[in-house]
């Protein structure tokens, strides 16, 4: 038996309205939320004195290299906050919205340091013939090279003296287990304490649009 369906112009008409209601109610619903976590972000910043003495003292005035970025904890507050528009697209032209950022480069450098390489460096032995440098004793790291420094470890001590990089929890349902990249010490770990409400905020938002969606259009199919 022939079954017509009436109303597919409606339906149709009404996908582009659930697309814009929804994109409306999530923003909405997220704002708030990724602001706290703006401002969470800001609160784990370690006052000058909760890092390495060397990293917070001022730069001397000439150097004739590009000199490691000095710690100051009122300028990786500053580089902390919130954007809630878009961001610019990448080469691959992926891009984000209401995104919360990490932009100086001291914070950047405290909020990922040691993800990939906990321990700093891998181990190093010291090479008595030639200059007397140290050399990699790990034959799996990716430095395969010998290491000429007057300290070695100090990557290793520089990691030691923060603290560890918190991973956000898995979120039933949510693509993603994870990984090193979504690892850290300021806006990571402010994510990992707000994502669960985040998400639920997003999904209770588009269950509102799609409730919108279904009451505003009405297929009806006639025998």
């Amino acid at each position: 038996m022939p079954v017509e369906v009436v109303g597919v112009k409606d339906v149709i008409n009404g996908l582009s309205f659930f697309d814009e209601d929804t994109r409306i109610k999530v923003a909405t619903a997220i704002d708030p939320l990724m602001r706290d976590v703006a401002e969470t972000a800001k609160s784990y910043v370690p006052g000058n004195t909760g890092v390495l003495s060397g990293w917070a003292k001022p730069l001397e005035s000439a150097v004739n290299y590009r000199p490691f970025p000095k710690y100051n904890a009122s300028d990786v507050r500053a580089g902390i906050g919130y954007n809630p528009g878009k961001n610019t697209a990448s080469k691959n032209g992926w891009q984000v919205s209401q995104y919360v950022y990490n932009v100086s480069r001291a914070g950047s450098i405290y909020e990922t340091a040691g993800r990939l390489n906990p321990n700093g460096r891998a181990a190093f032995t010291f090479k008595h013939e030639g200059s007397g440098t140290y050399t990699l004793a790990s034959p799996k790291s990716r430095a395969l090279r010998e290491y000429a420094s007057n300290n070695p470890f100090a990557s290793q001590q520089f990691i030691a003296a923060l603290e560890p990089v918190t991973k956000p929890a898995r979120i039933p349902g949510a693509r993603g287990a994870g990984g090193r990249k979504q690892q850290g010490r300021l806006i990571y770990k402010a994510w990992a304490k707000a994502s669960p409400k985040v998400y639920e905020a997003i999904l209770k938002a588009i269950d509102d649009s799609a409730t919108t969606f279904t009451r505003r259009t009405e297929i009806k199919k006639v025998a």
